[in-house]
C-alpha cells in the first residue's frame, strides 16, 4: 500500500519538472528570438548612422529584414510575450528605413489598438515620419513640433530635434537643420550617439564652408566618438581647416606629431597629402614635389596616390608648363585607384591637353603658310580660310586662358584674330573676350574701349546686347532683336500675317544675333509646314546656313534642306515623265 501511495507523487513531481522545464525552454526561445531582432536592430541603425546621407548599406537593408522577420515569429507566436510593444516598434522602425510606408503605417495601426495611450509618443512620431516620406513635409514638421507639448524625456526631445533637422536637411534649409541637430545633440548624454550627432554638424559645416562651426563639431567629435574611423577623421578634417583658414603653423605641428604617432598610421598617407598641400599653399614647390613623387611610390595604388598623381599633374601645367609630363600624371590616376575622386577631373585634363596639341599644330601649320605669303605681303585669305584660321586662333585663346589660366599667352592669339581683321563671328567675340581678360586683369580703360568697338562696330551682335545690358553707358540702340523677336511672337497669336513682316525685319536688319537666328527659323517652318511655300521655305533654311553656320538652327536647316531639295527633284521628274 505504501508503495502504491508513493507512486502517484513522484509521477506529479515528475510532471511538474517537465512543465517547468518545458516553459523555461519555450521562456528562453522567444527572449532570445527578440534579443536576436534587437541585436540584428542595433547593427542595421550603426550602419545607417555611418552612411547617413547616402544610399541605405546593402548590409542595413538585410539587418532591418531580419529584424522583421525575427520580431513577426514573436508577435504571431508568442501573443502574451511582455516584450511585444517593442518588437512592434522594432518592425515599424525597420519597415520605415525599408521604405516600407504601408506596412509601416499598418503596423503602427496594430500597435496604438492593442496598446493605446502608452504608445502615444511613438505613433504620433512615426506618423509624422511617414507623412514626410509621403512628401506632406509641413505637416510632419507641425505635428512633430507638436509633441514638444507633451512631457517627454531627454532622449525623446532629442529624437524630435534630429527628425526636424533631417527634413529641414532633406529641403535643403540648412541653416534651420544645423540648429535643431545642435539642440538634439546638447540633450542626448550617451557620448558615442552624441559623437555621431556632432560628426553630422562637422561634416555639413565643412561642405558649407563653415570651418569655424566645423571645427568644434570635429573637437566634439573626437572628445565623444566611439568610433575609431571617425576619431581619425576629426582629426585630419581638422588640419585640413586650419590650412584653409591660413593658420598654416598649426596645421604644419599637428600634420607632424600625428605621422610620428603609430595610432595614426591607417591615416599618414592622407595627412602626408595634406603637408603636400601646405607647401604648395606656402610656394614651397620644390618640397612640394618631393613629398607628392614619395606618396605615390610610398602608397600605391591607394585614393592618396591617385590624388598626389592629379596634383603631380596640375604641378606640371601651372610651374612648369610641360604637357607631355603632365599627360602622364593624369594617365596614373585612375590607375592608381578606381574609387578615386579625382578620375573625371584628370580626364578633364588629358582631353584639355590633347585639343591643345591638337589644335596647336592647326595653329603652327596655318602660321608657316601665313608666313609663306608672296613679296607684297599681302595674305590671300577666302571666306572659308577665315573661319577656319579664326577657330583654330579662338580655340588656342580659350585653351590659354580658361583651362590653362595663362592670359599674358591667351590674349596674343586673340590679338592676332584682331590683327588680320578676320570677317567672321568670332572677331566680335574675341574683342568681347579680350575686354573680359582685361577687365579681371583690373585694366578697365582697355577694357572700356574694346566694349566701345563692339557697339560701334558689331551693334546687333550678342555680346553688344551682353555689354549693354550689365552697362547702361552703351544702351543707345533704337532696335534690339530680342525685343523685337517677343513682340513678333505675341503678334503671332493674333495676327500671324503682320507678325510675318516683323520677323522678317528683324533678319533683314540683324544677321549677327541669335535672335535673328531663331526669326530665320521661325519663317522657314512656317512657310515650310503651315504655308506649304518650298521657295520661301528654302530661302530661309539658306539664309540660317549662310549667317549662323554653327548654330543648332543650322543644323536642323542643313536635314531639312536635303529633305526639300529630293522631293522637289522628285517632282520634277514626275512631271518629266
Amino acid at each position: 500500500m505504501q508503495i502504491n501511495r508513493t507512486y502517484p507523487v513522484k509521477t506529479f513531481t515528475i510532471l511538474c519538472l517537465c512543465l517547468f522545464v518545458a516553459s523555461c525552454a519555450n521562456f528562453k526561445a522567444y527572449f532570445n528570438t527578440y534579443y536576436n531582432a534587437k541585436d540584428y536592430f542595433d547593427k542595421a541603425e550603426k550602419s545607417r548612422l555611418e552612411n547617413r546621407g547616402e544610399v541605405l548599406p546593402k548590409v542595413a537593408i538585410e539587418h532591418y529584414k531580419k529584424v522583421i522577420e525575427k520580431s513577426k515569429v514573436i508577435i504571431d507566436d508568442y501573443p502574451e510575450f511582455k516584450l511585444r510593444k517593442d518588437a512592434l516598434l522594432l518592425i515599424v522602425q525597420s519597415q520605415f528605413y525599408l521604405q516600407e510606408y504601408k506596412n509601416a503605417q499598418g503596423s503602427l495601426s496594430l500597435m496604438k489598438s492593442e496598446f493605446g495611450s502608452t504608445v502615444t509618443f511613438e505613433t504620433a512620431f512615426w506618423s509624422s515620419m511617414i507623412k514626410w516620406k509621403e512628401g506632406k513635409v509641413q505637416p510632419a514638421i507641425n505635428e512633430l513640433s507638436g509633441l514638444f507639448d507633451n512631457k517627454l524625456s531627454s532622449n525623446n526631445k532629442a529624437k524630435i530635434y534630429l527628425s526636424i533637422a533631417e527634413i529641414y536637411f532633406d529641403q535643403n534649409m540648412i541653416s534651420l537643420s544645423m540648429d535643431n541637430l545642435v539642440k538634439a545633440a546638447e540633450l542626448i548624454r550617451e557620448p558615442n550617439e552624441k559623437g555621431q550627432i556632432y560628426y553630422r554638424i562637422a561634416d555639413i559645416s565643412f561642405n558649407e564652408n563653415d570651418f569655424t562651426r566645423s571645427l568644434e563639431a570635429y573637437k566634439l567629435v573626437i572628445k565623444n566618438s566611439q568610433s575609431k574611423k571617425q576619431i581619425q577623421e576629426g582629426h585630419l578634417k581638422s588640419v585640413q581647416i586650419y590650412r584653409l583658414q591660413g593658420n598654416l603653423e598649426l596645421a604644419t605641428k599637428s600634420i607632424k606629431n600625428m605621422l610620428l604617432d603609430e595610432n595614426y598610421s591607417s591615416i599618414h598617407s592622407d595627412l602626408e597629402l595634406e603637408l603636400a598641400k601646405l607647401y604648395l599653399q606656402q610656394k614651397m614647390l620644390v618640397e612640394a614635389k618631393n613629398r607628392l613623387e614619395s606618396i605615390a611610390q610610398d602608397y600605391k595604388n591607394t585614393i592618396a596616390s591617385a590624388e598626389a598623381y592629379y596634383l603631380l599633374g596640375q604641378y606640371a601645367i601651372n610651374d612648369d608648363w610641360d604637357l607631355d609630363a603632365a599627360l602622364k600624371y593624369f594617365q596614373m590616376v585612375p590607375k592608381e585607384n578606381n574609387q578615386s575622386l579625382f578620375i573625371e577631373p584628370a580626364k578633364v585634363r588629358l582631353k584639355e591637353i590633347n585639343a591643345y596639341n591638337s589644335t596647336q599644330l592647326k595653329f603652327t601649320e596655318w602660321m608657316e603658310r601665313l608666313e609663306a605669303t608672296d613679296s607684297t605681303e599681302v595674305t590671300q585669305l577666302t571666306k572659308e580660310d577665315e573661319i577656319a584660321l579664326s577657330k583654330v586662333l579662338y580655340s588656342m585663346a580659350e585653351l590659354e586662358v580658361f583651362h590653362f589660366d595663362r592670359r599674358d599667352s591667351g590674349i596674343k592669339y586673340l590679338d592676332k584674330i584682331i590683327e588680320l581683321s578676320l570677317k567672321t563671328l568670332l572677331l566680335p567675340k574675341a574683342l568681347y573676350a579680350k575686354s573680359f581678360i582685361l577687365e579681371e586683369a583690373g585694366e578697365d580703360s582697355l577694357a572700356f574701349e574694346l566694349k566701345k568697338q563692339i557697339i560701334n562696330e558689331y551693334s546687333k551682335t550678342d555680346y553688344a546686347l551682353a555689354i549693354m545690358k550689365v552697362d547702361n553707358t552703351f544702351n543707345t540702340l533704337d532696335f534690339n532683336s530680342d525685343k523685337n523677336l517677343v513682340l513678333a511672337e505675341k503678334e503671332w497669336l493674333d495676327e500671324p500675317f503682320l507678325a510675318l513682316n516683323k520677323y522678317k525685319e528683324i533678319i533683314e536688319i540683324d544677321t549677327l544675333s541669335e535672335s535673328s537666328a531663331k526669326a530665320a527659323y521661325f519663317l522657314a517652318y512656317q512657310y515650310d509646314y503651315k504655308f506649304v511655300k518650298v521657295d520661301s521655305a528654302l530661302k530661309y533654311y539658306e539664309w540660317i546656313i549662310k549667317h549662323h553656320e554653327n548654330s543648332e538652327q543650322s543644323l536642323f536647316s542643313h536635314r531639312r534642306l536635303l529633305i526639300l531639295n529630293k522631293v522637289i527633284t522628285d517632282s520634277t521628274v514626275i512631271s518629266v515623265n
